[in-house]
């Protein structure tokens, strides 16, 4: 796994490696300036000590060194600071964005929706604070530190190091502790992963929440699991404060060790008071790293566990498929002997034996949970773990190549997704297609009117808000058959739309050429089912009747039951 997260930490310094390095050079001059202050203090004290108007002089001097250098480090830094940390976050997040996008159908619809949602949110906004920003600062708390150290070792040593030991031990001291923010920081992570899936999955069902005016009891299950979140928040902030309670205490310490040395040896004449005052000055620099170094260490390390758990996330192997291409779809699509199951001992589907020829048209019906929608998934690689033979022009479907699966098939489903983004766009997918092979796709899908009276360039609204569920999903319609695969398979696309409409769409469709056209259909229009060369019949997970229209009203059997209630 290390190589996958250094590919996604990789991403941070990819062509951005002198914006770093200007970061980090200026964060360092930054703190090498904040030293100047101690002996600007200390000449000026010196100078009322000693009444010595030169040696003023040359605090004030250097006050002006520091106030200048302050100036310019400060701006620099910022400017280099903050180029490297966008670069950064920009690469990162196309990197992120690209893997997802190149993941299959089947792995994307795994639940990891609400992880890579937490992802491109808290996770990201962590990463930045905790990892890019608390990295530079990192730098900036060690080079203090060491800075200062030298300057108190260089001016009186004896002072110095036990003062310098003393803060060692207490920084070492709130490390360790410090390690239990990293397990906080994590579980916490977790947690707002789920709340996050959570409140998504609560925000789609919302129309069916007021329809059962079931709020109460979603409230109930939204309030358990928050609280859940903010009682892990609230572990995380107990540990961080019991740290910085430690840290406080021993910053205290320190500086109470500092001044009682000081002015002893200031008493005995060994050291100036101005000496004194700088060490005093220079102690700030030597506690900070007990008061931060625990919590950006742990933070730090918190976000590199978040990069690990992205870069797991999104670079995760996965069955692809095999590597064996198709150049188009010429003979037939077959199914021989398939069982597939979910979940052990529970078969969706049981001894599918059947052939979709190429340029026919086929219907599937049959009651909810008949296996209707797995047999079409099946179809696109969304599983392969089934029993039997698929085989898409004698070639099984375990080989192939699911990129050049694709460019055979669209599937146009009930539930329709929309961008926020026009008309044209939202049918083309924001692709350049032909003038012709444009119109003739809104003629076939019924969408003429709806262009003819908002324009092409008609927003259609975040999840198509401004559309009503019938253009949507004509919208939907027209998106698939621009593509002109030769295989186009329908799940019920025409369930949001009214009965003329439904009837006018599935009929154009049926009148395509060289298409073959598999279609699951709960409408039973004769007129319709007529037009298809045969109708599968299915009743949980077999199919239990084959036919034409005719043949299939002749028997009498479940289609003509089925038939019956739907008319």
């Amino acid at each position: 796994m290390k190589r996958k997260k250094s590919e996604c930490k990789k991403q941070f310094h990819k062509n951005n490696r002198m914006n770093y390095t200007l970061a980090v050079f200026t964060c360092l001059m930054l703190a090498l300036t904040e030293l100047i202050v101690a002996y600007v203090l200390q000449a000026l004290i010196e100078a009322v000590e000693l009444k010595d108007g030169k040696l003023f002089m040359i605090g004030g001097i250097l006050f002006l060194v520091y106030i200048i250098s302050y100036g310019i480090f400060g701006a620099l830094q910022r400017t280099y600071r903050n180029a490297y940390i966008q670069k950064a976050l920009e690469q990162f997040k196309d990197y992120v964005f690209e893997k997802i996008l190149g993941k299959s159908i089947a792995q994307f619809g795994e639940g990891t929706s609400a992880k890579f949602l937490s992802a491109f949110s808290n996770d990201l906004n962590n990463i930045e604070t905790n990892y890019l920003a608390g990295s530079l600062n990192l730098i900036i708390t060690i080079f203090s530190f060491a800075g200062a150290a030298a300057v108190m070792l260089f001016n009186n040593w004896m002072l110095a190091l036990p003062i310098i030991i003393v803060s060692v031990i207490f920084t070492l001291i709130s490390m360790a502790y410090g390690k239990k923010l990293v397990v906080k920081e994590a579980e916490t992570s977790e947690e707002n992963i789920g709340f996050v899936g959570q409140v998504k999955d609560l925000l789609t069902g919302f129309i069916i929440i007021k329809s059962f005016k079931a709020e109460k009891e979603v409230l109930r299950i939204f309030k358990k699991k928050n609280i859940q979140l903010e009682s892990t928040k609230q572990g995380k902030r107990m540990t961080a404060d019991t740290v910085d309670i430690f840290a406080n205490i021993s910053s205290m310490l320190v500086f109470s060790l500092t001044c009682v040395l000081g002015f002893v040896m200031a008493f005995r004449g060994q050291m100036t008071l101005g000496k004194v005052v700088v060490f005093i000055q220079l102690t700030n620099y030597l506690v900070t790293p007990i008061r931060s170094l625990a919590p950006q260490l742990s933070s730090r390390r918190g976000a590199l566990g978040l990069i690990e758990r992205i870069s797991q996330e999104v670079e995760r192997e996965e069955d692809m498929g095999g590597d064996v291409g198709l150049d188009g779809f010429h003979e037939r699509i077959c199914f021989k002997d398939v069982h597939f199951a979910y979940e052990e001992e529970a078969e969706v589907l049981k001894d599918i034996n059947v052939t979709f020829e190429k340029g026919k048209s086929y219907a599937i019906v049959g009651g909810s949970g008949s296996g209707k929608s797995t047999l079409f998934k099946l179809m696109l690689g969304h599983h392969r773990n089934y029993q039997g033979e698929l085989t898409l022009d004698g070639k099984h479907m375990n080989t192939l190549d699911l990129d050049s699966l694709y460019n055979q098939m669209t599937v146009i489903q009930q539930d329709v997704f929309l961008f926020d983004s026009t008309l044209k766009d939202n049918i083309t997918m924001f692709r350049e297609f032909d003038g012709d092979k444009l119109n003739s796709a809104v003629n076939r899908a019924g969408l003429d009117r709806l262009l003819v009276e908002k324009g092409d360039t008609y927003s259609c609204g975040e999840g198509g808000k401004n559309l009503s569920g019938g253009e949507k999903q004509r919208i939907s319609i027209a998106r698939c058959l621009i593509r002109e695969t030769p295989i186009l398979l329908m799940d019920e696309a025409t369930a949001a739309l009214d009965n003329n409409t439904a009837l006018m769409v599935e009929s154009a469709i049926l009148d395509i050429k060289d298409l073959t056209r598999i279609i699951i259909t709960h409408r039973f229009h004769e007129q319709v089912l007529n037009k298809y060369d045969e109708i599968l019949v299915m009743h949980k997970g077999n199919i239990v009747e084959r036919g034409n229209y005719v043949d299939l009203m002749e028997q009498k059997g479940y289609f003509y039951s089925l038939y019956n209630v739907a008319n």
